[in-house]
């Protein structure tokens, strides 16, 4: 019988399949054309995820139409026959049919007024027009769900091709990735939700599980009334915060013009006593924060309850699922990012997975990801991307969007977003959309593929345990008490404008991890949205930066906000925090900065240069849709001058502090109060608390032990410099770059990629054996 799990191998996770490592990468796509299929599989590809449906959504129709259980049948031994050992992987959807929505209306979200909205529910194998979105917190769905998902598992256990299943990857919501397709709040309309009687009583057990008695949730909410039974669901004006940023880029937008045009009424600063400029007002409304988290947490639960069941009936599948989304995504509505770690932690799930954003992918670009791949790490567990990889041979539109034009482009992105996945040692499967197949059908890719199975199989040959120096730190409650244009900015598109840029390969952790004994010590702490932490969590930052002595940045608000205390937002808690003293000014004001002074911590620094904002281009390739927006700051933070802190920058505006560093608490504490520090001046911090920077090109770099990957961001020469001596040999050239050097010149052009393993010896002789 076949036995898969994750397990750790030469030091870090691994699909295991009856004791054999399977390195990345795995493929999605339709079973259409035999032969593509075929040649897929001579490169080398053995993971398959087949999408299918259960006869539960699609029963079928005798002589006309498959059944969802006959279509997928189908599609794995038309596989098996062009691929005989291929592996499984079953993307099932569970989403309800139409009639059942249609007799169940009080299991869909329901909006303040009792009605539902109309809407279309599609993913890669179904699209129907439904009444309106179930709810994942539906007890019923779930339950009838769960009878149509073992029904399908029978039915397969009993096939031939039964052996070759090694795994369930839950499918539900828009597109397969768990969001609702309906919004929760309407601002035109004036419609909220979700009134819906199953989320109600969902809601209501995540807060006894939270908070345990009503004393704990009055004291939390400040609200003497509070209620387990029948907690609120906030309205339009209480979630204004969510999108306050509308009216603060509208009066940046017309400040010139408005005078010019009748009617016309600028506000800069839309406080209200709901919002503290992007911030949620936590001392009166924390219940709001609350909402949202149960809203996550139920779509959480859903996804726990389906891979308990298969946890429960298997004991050798993997078992994984879209969820943990912190990039191109609505980080209110959507329900795929607040709960991540229940689901983590659960102890039922192998893998969370979600696609690369879609900003910058084309040549020279990065495709930053959504998920906090190293807390998967360490709970042996892996993050997976789903690579949607496109070509070339796309349609016009994609092509010229992405920027592919020719086979070579091609090539070389497909290099890149492969290279990131063996050098952050992360799993990930190509993604075929196309209706018919085909994204990947040509002679050049399939030898690439082939290659980078060889490749693949070296890296998992070596030592794998990671040993960067930087990591980023971020928080999955914070989300809910800023705005969304707060989240996407320092979450998603900093990720793509800076953190990719710094020049040394970075890790990615949720800030609760810091209080784990496995967790490993860094040089470098980046805090990207640590503005809500408990007195219990600040201790525990503050206990593992100071276990190594390690430079610690903070951004922005961290720690503006304690959940435990009366007073629960307070200039005093960030001092507390960050050793700091810091001002406020409540009113919408310009972040940008300049630095001063000498301090070898801006070495990389342009004293010229304004800071505190994205000044790179970060744009969509999908939406083709600006995404770079006016910076601004409100709450404005600053720090107060006390002798102790070194000033590194100024504000242009008003020549407060901005940047400054000090020793606190046995580390060295720097706060950065705008809400991005550039990537020049993270390379110089990075180098001052003594890690090793591999370039200063702003190249897209991904390194570890083994491999050193650069992607040219333009045509030029660049310096590589590694950390020891070592004698780098290029995968796909076959070529030696030189022998016991420690710095490379290369002469590359715009989109270029170049992996140089670093022992080419392990190559040599590894190929030798295989």
């Amino acid at each position: 019988m076949t036995y898969a799990k994750i397990e750790n191998y030469r030091g870090a996770p691994a699909v295991m399949i009856n004791g054999k490592a399977y390195p990345p990468m795995a493929m999605t796509a339709r079973i259409k054309k035999p032969g593509y299929i075929k040649a897929l599989g001579e490169s080398g590809l053995r993971i398959f995820f087949l999408m299918a449906n259960t006869s539960w959504l699609r029963p079928g129709i005798k002589g006309l139409e498959p059944s969802g259980l006959e279509a997928f049948c189908k599609n794995a031994e038309d596989l098996l026959r062009e691929v005989p050992d291929a592996w499984i992987i079953v993307r099932i959807g569970l989403h309800p049919p139409v009639d059942w929505m249609m007799n169940h209306r009080e299991e869909l979200m329901t909006y303040n007024d009792g009605s539902q909205q109309e809407s279309i529910l599609a993913s890669e194998v179904h699209e129907d027009r439904i009444p309106g979105m179930y709810s994942f917190a539906s007890e019923l769905w779930r339950a009838d769900a769960a009878a149509a998902l073992t029904e399908f598992c029978d039915a397969v256990d009993k096939r031939a091709f039964a052996d070759r299943v090694i795994g369930y990857f839950l499918a539900a919501g828009g597109t397969s990735e768990w969001y609702p397709v309906n919004s929760i709040h309407e601002w035109d309309s004036g419609r909220y939700g979700d009134f819906s009687p199953p989320f109600l009583r969902e809601y209501s057990r995540i807060l006894r599980e939270k908070y345990g008695t009503v004393e704990n949730l009055r004291a939390a909410w400040n609200d003497p009334n509070a209620d387990f039974e029948k907690p609120p669901i906030p309205n339009l004006k209480e979630r204004r915060y969510i999108n306050i940023d509308e009216k603060i880029l509208d009066a940046l937008h017309y400040m010139e013009s408005a005078e010019r045009i009748i009617g016309k009424e600028l506000d800069h600063n839309p406080s209200s006593e709901y919002n503290l400029g992007v911030l949620l007002n936590a001392d009166r409304y924390n219940f709001v924060a609350d909402f949202f988290y149960a809203w996550h947490r139920a779509t959480a639960n859903a996804i726990i309850h389906f891979a308990k069941i298969l946890k429960q009936r298997y004991e050798g599948k993997l078992v994984g699922a879209f969820y943990g989304s912190y990039g191109c995504t609505d980080f209110y509505n959507a329900s795929t990012a607040g709960a991540t770690l229940a689901i983590m932690d659960s102890g039922y799930c192998d893998f969370l997975a979600a696609p690369g954003v879609y900003n910058n992918r084309e040549p020279g670009g990065y495709v930053a990801q959504r998920e906090m791949q190293d807390s998967f790490r360490l709970r042996n567990q892996f993050f997976v991307v789903e690579e949607d990889s496109r070509t070339h041979l796309e349609n016009d539109f994609y092509r010229d969007a992405m920027g592919l034009y020719t086979i070579t482009d091609s090539i070389d992105t497909l290099k890149r977003d492969f290279a990131r996945n063996i050098c952050e040692d992360i799993f990930a499967w190509w993604f075929d959309q196309h209706a018919e197949s085909g994204r990947y059908m040509h002679p050049d890719i399939y030898a690439l593929f082939k290659r980078q199975q060889e490749i693949a199989e070296l890296a998992y040959s070596l030592n794998r345990t990671k040993k960067n120096e930087i990591a980023l730190i971020y928080d999955q409650e914070s989300i809910f008490y800023a705005s969304t244009q707060t989240d996407c900015l320092m979450l998603d598109y900093y990720r793509t404008s800076d953190l990719q840029r710094i020049g040394a390969p970075v890790d990615y952790y949720f800030h609760d991890d810091m209080s784990r004994g496995d967790m490993p010590d860094y040089k470098l702490y980046i805090m990207l949205n640590l503005f809500c932490l408990t007195r219990t969590e600040r201790k525990a930052i503050h206990r593992k930066a100071a276990r190594n002595g390690a430079v610690v940045l903070w951004l922005y608000a961290p720690g503006f906000i304690d959940p435990g205390k009366e007073k629960k937002m307070d200039n005093a808690y960030i001092e507390s925090l960050t050793g700091f003293k810091t001002g406020r000014i409540d009113d919408t004001c310009s972040p940008r900065f300049k630095i001063t002074g000498s301090h070898p911590a801006l070495r990389y620094g342009d004293s010229c240069r304004r800071y505190g904002y994205i000044d790179r281009d970060v744009h969509s390739n999908v939406w083709l849709t600006p995404i770079n927006l006016s910076p601004y700051a409100n709450p404005f933070f600053y720090i107060e001058e006390d002798g102790e802190a070194e000033i590194l920058g100024r504000y242009c505006i008003n020549d407060k502090p901005a940047y400054a560093i000090k020793p606190y608490k046995g580390f060295t504490s720097v706060y950065c109060a705008a809400q991005i520090l550039r990537s020049d001046l993270i390379q110089s911090l990075a180098e001052y608390a003594g890690c090793h920077l591999f370039s200063h090109n702003d190249d897209c770099i991904y390194a570890n032990e083994n491999f050193v990957t650069v992607h040219a961001k333009d045509s030029g020469e660049r310096r590589i410099s590694f950390k020891k001596p070592v004698s780098p040999w290029e995968v796909y050239q076959r070529r030696s770059y030189g022998s016991n050097i420690t710095e490379i010149t290369l002469d590359m052009r715009l989109g270029e990629t170049l992996m140089f393993c670093l022992a080419p010896e392990d190559f040599q002789g590894h190929a030798e054996t295989h």
